[in-house]
């Protein structure tokens, strides 16, 4: 489980962005965060991954703190951190970047492949793409990537920003199932930052409504009810619209 406590963070010295934010994610599960843009979703997710070092609060994983670990360090602990822009390198193949989801662990030749062969099976257009430049895929195919890399990691926790920003509807279907299959299916903890929130609610377990750098609401999916709009409604107030 990943956890944070009252955490405070911000990237100029007398502005916050965080303020005394709480949030969980639990393994298999879905815990997804959702409100208005400039209310420190994404800043969350940097700051539990220690790109952003928080000025108060703390963050743990399964019970042993880790705050403001670098990143390098999240990966070897079991955190995988996928951004919401494009992060494949794009003049170098698909399956060199595959690779690359392993740099910190210097892999013998034999977990590599078996790793790579993983990452095949579950994403058959990473296979048929595997050969070429990362840039000549669509956003879609490149998000796919992107997930495929985290996985030869195998990390326990996922933290998961805009996943289908960008994409266009038919592959955010794909994208949406790969991210519900990784908790559901294969026990991962995965926090999910998104704006698209119909589409989200549909996967998640857990939602936190997010306001001003602080949880305004929270509760397990069902809590919300069977029709998205009183959720919808609560990230309007929260928004001030």
């Amino acid at each position: 489980m990943l956890a944070c406590e009252n955490l405070v963070a911000g990237y100029t010295r007398d502005i916050d962005i965080l303020r005394d934010i709480s949030a969980k994610a639990w393994a298999g599960r879905i815990s997804c965060v959702v409100g208005p843009n400039g209310t420190g979703k994404s800043t969350l997710l940097k700051a539990l991954f220690g790109f952003l070092k928080p000025r108060a609060g703390r963050v743990l994983m399964n019970g042993g703190e880790i705050t403001a670990s670098p990143p390098f360090r999240m990966l070897g602990l079991g955190l995988a951190y996928l951004p919401q822009r494009p992060s494949l390198f794009p003049y170098l193949t698909v399956e060199s970047n595959l690779k690359l989801g392993l740099w910190h662990a210097w892999p013998k030749k034999a977990v590599l492949a078996e790793r790579l062969e993983r990452a095949y099976q579950r994403f058959p257009v990473v296979r048929e793409k595997r050969s070429q430049p990362a840039g000549q895929l669509s956003g879609g195919q490149q998000r796919q990537v992107e997930i495929a890399r985290s996985l030869m990691a195998e990390p326990s926790i996922y933290l998961i920003d805009e996943p289908t920003a960008g994409v266009d509807p038919q592959t955010s279907e794909i994208i949406y199932e790969i991210v519900r299959d990784l908790a559901h299916g294969l026990g991962k903890a995965v926090l999910l930052v998104d704006q698209d929130i119909r589409a989200a609610l549909a996967i998640t377990d857990y939602v936190y409504v997010v306001k001003t750098g602080a949880v305004f609401s929270e509760g397990a999916r069902e809590d919300f009810g069977s029709d998205t709009d009183a959720l919808v409604a609560r990230w309007l107030y929260a928004s001030g619209e």
